[in-house]
């Protein structure tokens, strides 16, 4: 948990406008997206095995 402190207290310091909760919103979203894009990847990685071995 405090590498995500961290994170979150880092981007702080590069935008002092935004407020805590803002950057912790910033940061969710920024993880959702990257957990989106990775089961994305799996899913065209599976589907490409299941197309290969039908061949």
């Amino acid at each position: 948990m405090t590498q995500t402190n961290n994170k979150i207290d880092t981007l702080l310091v590069k935008h002092p406008n935004l407020s805590k909760e803002e950057a912790i919103k910033i940061f969710a979203d920024k993880n959702e997206r990257k957990k989106k894009k990775r089961a994305e990847k799996a899913e065209r990685i599976i589907a490409k095995k299941l197309i290969n071995d039908k061949t």
